[in-house]
């Protein structure tokens, strides 16, 4: 019960994250961050374009934040499939929904009512709170995800435990059999010494009645010469 226990405080230390854990954790939420103020970055930029160029220079500035934003998602995609990771597709999507946005910026910002106009020119804040959200939903689930591994130990101590106690049990058993095995054979052992004693015995008192035999005969024949 001691050594379960120990075990337990164990694991129990080991959920909390270690400083490689947490390392990597803080490496996904700054990649995530980096991602984020590039795109809130790039949305004051369009802002910045609106109020300080013509609209046909806006619309030119536009079209080639457009392309490179469409260019960024095909790589983030290619390197997502290449590696198989999730990340960097779901980095793809978010880049890709940026892209979409800025072909129809043009039309919003020049072509539309005020109130849609100053929707999209506040976005950056939107924008920051999601990425905010979504690093602190990736600590959550990386969190998650490491403490949940160590569930399998748990399972893992419990099933050890039970083996232990098993063969702990045979143990037991395997000894108390050997002991009367060994009582047994001690017995058959005495039993057997004292047959052999007994034999000895009726071989020497055969042997005494033979000779006690002999010399009543050698005494008879003596006695018929004289």
């Amino acid at each position: 019960m001691e050594k379960a226990r120990l075990m337990q405080l164990e694991i129990e230390e080991k959920r909390k994250l270690p400083k490689n854990v947490k390392d990597e954790i803080v490496v996904k939420i700054f990649h995530t961050l980096i991602v984020a103020i590039i795109i809130v970055l790039y949305f004051l930029t369009v802002n910045l374009f609106y109020y300080n160029f013509e609209a046909a220079q806006f619309e030119v500035f536009m079209k080639y934040y457009a392309l490179i934003i469409i260019v960024a998602t095909v790589v983030m995609f290619e390197v997502g499939y290449r590696k198989d990771s999730i990340k960097f597709a779901v980095i793809g999507v978010e880049l890709l929904a940026c892209g979409i946005l800025s072909l129809y910026i043009p039309y919003i910002f020049l072509h539309t009512t005020k109130a849609l106009r100053l929707s999209i020119m506040i976005l950056p804040i939107p924008v920051l709170l999601y990425y905010l959200f979504k690093s602190l939903f990736i600590y959550k689930k990386d969190k998650f995800h490491y403490q949940n591994n160590l569930s399998d130990i748990k399972e893992l101590v419990k099933d050890t435990e039970k083996k232990s106690y098993l063969e702990e049990e045979s143990s037991k058993s395997y000894r108390a059999k050997m002991q009367e095995e060994e009582e047994i054979r001690k017995v058959i052992i005495s039993e057997q010494k004292l047959r052999r004693k007994k034999k000895q015995m009726e071989l020497e008192k055969q042997a005494l009645v033979q000779k006690n035999k002999g010399k009543n005969n050698k005494n008879k024949n003596n006695k018929k010469k004289k």
